[in-house]
C-alpha cells in the first residue's frame, strides 16, 4: 500500500499529469457549458460586423465618388448659370432700352402735338384778334374816309350791290 501511496504522491507532484488533468477538466467544463457554440456565435457576430462594415464602407465610397463627381461638375454649372444670367440680363437690358426709347419717342410726339395744338390755338387767337382789330380799323378808316369824301359813299354802295349780283348768279 505504501507503493500505491507513493505512486499517487509522485503522480500528484508530476507537472505533466497535473497539466493533463487540467486539460481534461477544462474539456469537461467546455462540453458541459457549451462554450464552443457561444464562441462560434461571437466569431459569427464579429464576422457579420466586419461584412456590414465593409458594405457600409463601399456605400460611403460610392457616395463620396458621386459627391466628388458633383463637385467636379460644379464649376462648369456655375459658369453655365453665369452665362445664362448674363444673356438674360442683356436681353432684359435691351428690352428696357427699347421700351425706354419708345416711351421717350411717345413723349416727344406728345409734346410736339401739344406744342402744335398750342401754336394753332395761339395763332387762331392772334388771327382772330388781328382780324377783329383790322375790321375795327377798316371800319374807322372807311367811316373817316366817307366823312371826308361823301361821294365815295355811293361808290361803295354800288360796288357792294354789284358783288351781291355776282353772288346770286
Amino acid at each position: 500500500m505504501d507503493n500505491i501511496f507513493s505512486l499517487i504522491t509522485t503522480l500528484a507532484k508530476s507537472n505533466t499529469i497535473n497539466f493533463v488533468l487540467m486539460v481534461v477538466i477544462l474539456y469537461i467544463i467546455v462540453k458541459k457549458m457549451n462554450l464552443n457554440s457561444s464562441l462560434n456565435k461571437s466569431i459569427e457576430n464579429v464576422e457579420n460586423s466586419i461584412r456590414q462594415s465593409e458594405q457600409e464602407k463601399l456605400t460611403s465610397q460610392n457616395t463620396l465618388k458621386k459627391a466628388q463627381e458633383t463637385m467636379d461638375k460644379l464649376p462648369k454649372q456655375i459658369e453655365d448659370i453665369k452665362k445664362f444670367n448674363e444673356q438674360k440680363t442683356e436681353v432684359f437690358k435691351n428690352q428696357l432700352e427699347n421700351a425706354s426709347k419708345k416711351s421717350i419717342e411717345n413723349l416727344k410726339l406728345g409734346v410736339k402735338k401739344a406744342v402744335l395744338i398750342e401754336e394753332k390755338r395761339i395763332s387762331n387767337e392772334i388771327t382772330s384778334e388781328t382780324v377783329s382789330s383790322s375790321i375795327a380799323q377798316s371800319k374807322e378808316n372807311i367811316i373817316k374816309m366817307l366823312k371826308e369824301k361823301p361821294e365815295w359813299h355811293y361808290k361803295f354802295i354800288e360796288k357792294s350791290l354789284e358783288q351781291l349780283d355776282r353772288i346770286r348768279l
